[in-house]
């Protein structure tokens, strides 16, 4: 991997491994990204922009302008040779560290203590209606994947995004039932451990 590679961030891979599906302008890998990846993983709409114009400079990506009559003229990108050896080499690779967990959620609910216990039933219920809602999408895009066949790893992807939002689900209703006991610790009584 060439040290351009190695500095490279997983955003770049990520707007590159969406351009394996065919040719997209942004607006097209926006909403592809939507519909798939960014259930875990979404650049800001601005940073998409950047990562396609990096791409181009490494030369893993290439563009080509379209003219277009009742609308502005759209660049539409495409994977180049170079860049299916760059994302290879990238998925060869595993993560340094294990992914750390970046929650608004817990972020609110670890100072929830300063809020009080409605404020914190609140949190959690809504947190676990946001889990439910989401195993709802994903049951849809499991039927629309098992209907039409195709590459395991993206369903791999689809079963670990619903087997965590079922643990969401199930730890929301376990740390209701704490919050019914209150919003202390229970103490351990006798014994270590």
């Amino acid at each position: 991997m060439s040290q351009t590679e190695a500095k490279a961030p997983d955003t770049t891979y990520g707007v590159l491994g969406m351009l394996t599906f065919g040719e997209m302008s942004g607006y097209d890998l926006t909403k592809a990204i939507e519909g798939s990846i960014g259930f875990f993983w979404a650049p800001a709409k601005s940073q998409l922009y950047a990562e396609l114009r990096r791409l181009v400079r490494l030369g893993w990506a290439s563009e080509r302008e379209v003219e277009q009559t009742d609308r502005p003229d759209k660049r539409i990108y495409t994977i180049t040779p170079a860049g299916e050896e760059a994302l290879r080499s990238w998925l060869g690779t595993p993560p340094a560290d294990f992914d750390p967990i970046k929650s608004p959620f817990l972020l609110r609910l670890f100072f929830g203590h300063l809020a009080g216990p409605d404020a914190v039933r609140g949190l959690v219920t809504e947190h676990r209606r946001q889990a439910e809602e989401l195993l709802e999408t994903f049951g849809e895009i499991q039927s629309h994947l098992q209907g039409q066949g195709g590459p395991l790893p993206p369903y791999l992807t689809l079963t670990y995004g619903m087997t965590y939002a079922r643990g969401v689900v199930g730890w929301c209703d376990a740390a209701l039932k704490d919050l019914d006991r209150g919003m202390t610790i229970p103490r351990r009584r006798g014994g270590k451990g």
